[in-house]
């Protein structure tokens, strides 16, 4: 269904402590690029027999056994979950049998283009050339580093959410917008999770994975990117989200912090859901995270969703101000990359740019949902001002799903592209890299 709307009267969230801000542990500019001993092993699938029931080649566990002597390898497994296990299962004690099981698993139902990819812990101080020798075997692909991946939200000095409330959709001309049903698209969002009985969000259809993590929001990012999108008009109170669409949510977060007190995305969670997310249905699949490494698999699994037709939103990332680094998965080809916007139109300060933006959108103190109850690393809880590129994504990700409803036909690549040529003009002397193509235009999009 659709929400109804009030034109002429934005709904009012209660009032909030101004000093409650989410800092999701470490700050963004002392994050590392890459996950501490973790390396991506993706051996070629003719070098693993195809049927658990043989043995490996011999090819297959010559270099696995080599990073076991050489560079500390303490643990290898399938970096996609085979259907019909679980994140949980027992593992053999043995080493050399839990590398076997991994490399088989690895291949067990799974496509050739993503067969044969495991995760593999490394001891962090092992020398280049040891690595180096194992990627030399006929029988590995390639050996990666696991980027970190984190959330694109930032703290700031918010006002009182009462004293501009929901300016973002004045921004995006949603009251001027046509009325669309897009109670038939559902926006997929890979996050830290979601409170599914808060009060503007459980009349959302709703479908929740959170294999190998706890259904709750610690952090409380997932469902204030999930408000943003599609928060349900409620008497008045609270938010109204931007489509009144289906959401599919996976959380790819684990519910402790890394040792340096920062949550990053869990790798083999991540993947799953990037997988997942190809046969699920959704019209557009929100990417509120990020950071500066990229990744060859990350790569392939993301274009497989573009070439099915999903339109992936990825955040530019919030660094502009510690160094501007590139950020993934926003840089890959096809993706569309957006940046976040103040109330006055300009672009944030925190707001990474580049050759590969798409478009821009309200980032700056956007009041959303949040948790109802607090955790230990977020105070807010029911509602929120939070700012940040993964504010902006999620009005780009609705208005895809609104876009792919009202103009029948139009899917994928076409919406993608519809959203880009309606773009509002960017501010003056605004240079492509900072704004891409310019500000979202819901109304211009839908006309």
């Amino acid at each position: 269904m659709s929400n109804p709307r009030k034109p002429s009267d934005p709904r009012v969230a209660p009032a909030r402590s101004s000093s409650d801000e989410p800092t999701f542990g470490a700050p963004d500019a002392g994050r590392p690029d890459y996950l501490p001993g973790q390396y991506i092993v993706r051996l070629h699938p003719a070098a693993i027999r195809e049927s658990l029931t043989q043995d490996l080649l011999p090819g297959a566990i010559e270099p696995i056994e080599h990073l076991r002597r050489n560079a500390g390898l303490t643990s290898m497994r399938p970096l996609l979950r085979p259907e019909g296990t679980r994140p949980d299962a027992p593992v053999p004690s043995d080493p050399a049998a839990r590398d076997r099981r991994a490399l088989l698993e690895s291949v067990a139902g799974l496509e050739h283009d993503l067969a044969g990819i495991t995760i593999a812990r490394l001891d962090p101080a092992s020398a280049a050339e040891t690595i180096d020798r194992a990627r030399s075997s006929s029988a590995i692909d390639f050996i990666e580093r696991v980027p970190a991946r984190w959330l694109s939200a930032t703290p700031a000095a918010r006002p009182d959410p009462r004293e501009n409330p929901q300016w973002n959709l004045r921004a995006i001309r949603w009251y001027h917008a046509p009325d669309v049903d897009a109670s038939e698209q559902t926006v997929g969002i890979i996050d830290s999770g979601i409170d599914a009985a808060h009060p503007d969000l459980d009349d959302v259809d709703l479908t929740y994975d959170h294999a190998g993590s706890g259904a709750t929001d610690i952090l409380g990012h997932g469902t204030h990117v999930a408000g943003i999108v599609a928060a349900r008009t409620n008497a008045g109170r609270g938010t109204t989200g931007i489509a009144g669409c289906r959401l599919h949510l996976w959380k790819t977060f684990a519910d402790e912090p890394a040792s340096d007190g920062g949550y990053y995305v869990d790798p083999s969670m991540f993947a799953d859901a990037l997988r997942a997310a190809e046969t699920a249905g959704i019209t557009s699949l929100n990417l509120s995270l990020g950071g500066p490494a990229s990744s060859r698999v990350e790569q392939l699994l993301i274009r497989r969703l573009i070439d099915a037709g999903v339109v992936v939103v990825a955040a530019m990332g919030n660094e502009y101000e510690a160094g501007n680094p590139t950020f993934y998965p926003a840089a890959y080809d096809g993706v569309l990359a957006v940046g976040a916007l103040t109330e006055t139109g300009e672009r944030a300060s925190y707001s990474n740019t580049g050759r590969h933006i798409g478009l821009s959108a309200p980032g700056s103190n956007v009041l959303s949902t949040l948790p109802r109850a607090a955790s230990a690393e977020r105070a807010e809880r029911n509602y929120g001002v939070w700012s940040g590129t993964s504010m902006a994504t999620p009005h780009v990700s609705a208005a895809a799903a609104l876009v792919a409803a009202g103009r029948p036909g139009v899917a994928g690549i076409g919406v993608r592209e519809r959203l880009l040529a309606t773009a509002g003009t960017r501010p003056r002397g605004g240079s492509a890299d900072a704004y891409g193509a310019g500000s979202l235009d819901l109304a211009a999009a839908l006309s």
